[in-house]
């Protein structure tokens, strides 16, 4: 099983996944703050400062602790609406009373009697015309209702008068408020960016698609022995029918080594979902296996998806081998020979124990092209099979393999199938073709579950993913034994 990664690398895949996510939330609140910002007017304040207190002056030392809600008091009297309904009318405003008192800032600090009050507008002088009448009426009306105090009974003298004094003319500063473009983008670019990570996260923890070899191994219970790259799924195994082998049939290669070494002839191939890649898995296993001299046949065992014969550049209705005549009750007669003249450049030459067995004892041995046959199950010119005791593709598999010497490489419906259930049953080596960020983590348990109910002897998991470089990637430990030129020409 491979080693956990490191967290900085877990990082970085999830910003190559997610990036583009975060980007995007980012940018979209960068422009949102820029057209707002540039959408808005500019707004200025204008300020004054009102004195409350007793007789034209400060409250008394003696009267200190009614300080805080005499200011408090005032403060809620200077916003009220008989101030805000005579500024309007002695301006001519065309606002409410709630509209003009939403612009008035009134704030006080504590042990104080000053009032701060300010008024924002977005013509500067407006604010200021605004604001030193809303302190005149303020101090007027204060004046008039508050100035007498009537006397209290067994007293010679009323107490002192409550005053509002402006102390502090009102005044507009000379910058505007708002907006502030440079502040308001910074932040904005922050929120967006903390918004991009949640949403990347979030997406990230919801998606079901596997990506990479540590997520395959963990959900299928299984090595993965060979990653290649999803281009493959665009190239024959076979450029023409009798061309050059294409470089996919090379990244191959380890798997082919595998197989020959743990003499497994029978291979199934399938995968957890349609459109996975088998079928081009399949087929440049078969050439791999043909062109380094063994004898392989391979079935088209996926009645609903023919896509090995195309991979195989395989085209019944021009093929004219003896394998194509009806009548015949011999299965070896409706095997279609797929001629192998072509150059193995890049494969390991020269003859081992290895190729000695994979040539099947037919001379043919590592270096030389063996042979490659293809069965159509499904082919209506194999209508003739009906006669023949094989009730299914399980048991014709069975039989090839005790009557033929070389490999069996089978073409199997994707899981869950019936068909392929006892195709898995009698296996040497399943592979399980799966694709990176499309093969789900349901569809990863599901095989794992059914390969382990029936028992298969051996499986392994082949990917098919963006990562892999052109030609396939190899996986520590499955190179074959060769030099350093041979592997890198592989």
């Amino acid at each position: 099983m491979p080693q956990p990664k490191p967290a900085a690398r877990r990082q970085l895949e999830f910003l190559k996944r997610q990036g583009g996510l975060i980007i995007l939330v980012t940018a979209a609140a960068l422009a949102a703050a820029s057209v707002t910002t540039f959408l808005q007017h500019n707004v200025y304040r204008a300020s004054t400062k009102i004195v409350v207190g007793q007789g034209g002056g400060i409250f008394d030392p003696q009267f200190g602790n009614a300080v805080q809600p005499a200011t408090q008091t005032m403060s809620s009297l200077l916003k009220s609406d008989i101030v805000a309904t005579t500024v309007i009318r002695d301006l001519g405003l065309q606002e409410t009373p709630k509209s003009l008192l939403r612009h008035v800032q009134v704030s006080s600090t504590p042990d104080s009697s000053v009032l701060q009050v300010s008024f924002d507008s977005r013509n500067r002088d407006e604010a200021v015309r605004t604001l030193d009448k809303v302190a005149s009426v303020f101090t007027s009306l204060v004046r008039r209702k508050l100035g007498k105090q009537p006397v209290p009974s067994g007293q010679s003298t009323s107490l002192p008068v409550v005053t509002a004094t402006v102390f502090d003319p009102a005044h507009a500063d000379p910058n505007p408020i708002s907006p502030h473009p440079a502040r308001t983008i910074v932040i904005s670019g922050i929120i967006g960016l903390v918004l991009g990570i949640i949403l990347a996260l979030l997406r990230d923890t919801l998606d079901e698609r596997l990506r990479g070899q540590e997520e395959m191994e963990d959900y299928f219970g299984a090595p993965v022995i060979a990653a290649l790259p999803r281009s493959m799924l665009d190239r024959r195994a076979l450029e023409k029918t009798h061309g050059p082998v294409s470089s996919f049939v090379h990244a191959i290669e380890p798997l082919r080594l595998q197989l020959a070494r743990a003499h497994e002839r029978l291979i199934v191939v399938t995968s957890g979902g349609a459109r996975e890649g088998k079928s081009a898995v399949a087929a440049n296993l078969g050439v791999a296996l043909a062109v380094t001299g063994a004898d392989v046949i391979c079935i088209d065992g996926d009645p609903g998806d023919h896509s090995l014969t195309h991979y195989l550049n395989f085209h019944e209705d021009n093929d004219h081998s003896p394998g194509s005549v009806a009548g015949s009750a011999d299965v070896a007669q409706v095997l279609h020979d797929i001629r192998l003249d072509t150059t193995i450049e890049g494969l390991v030459a020269g003859k081992d124990e290895i190729g000695e067995q994979a040539g099947g004892g037919n001379g043919r041995g590592l270096g030389g092209a063996g042979r490659l046959r293809l069965f159509i199950w499904s082919s209506p010119k194999n209508a003739e099979l009906e006669a023949l005791p094989h009730g299914s593709i399980a048991d014709l598999a069975t039989d090839l393999l005790e009557s033929e010497q070389g490999y069996i490489v089978v073409d199997a419906p994707p899981l869950p199938s019936g068909t392929t259930f006892a195709l898995l049953s009698s296996a040497s080596r399943a592979i399980i073709v799966a694709t990176e960020e499309k093969t789900t983590k349901e569809e990863a348990t599901s095989v794992r579950a059914t390969v382990e109910r029936l028992q298969v002897a051996s499986y392994a998991i082949v990917t098919l993913g963006r990562t892999a470089k052109t030609g396939g990637a190899y996986l520590p430990g499955y190179y074959p034994r060769s030099s350093r030129a041979e592997r890198k020409a592989l």
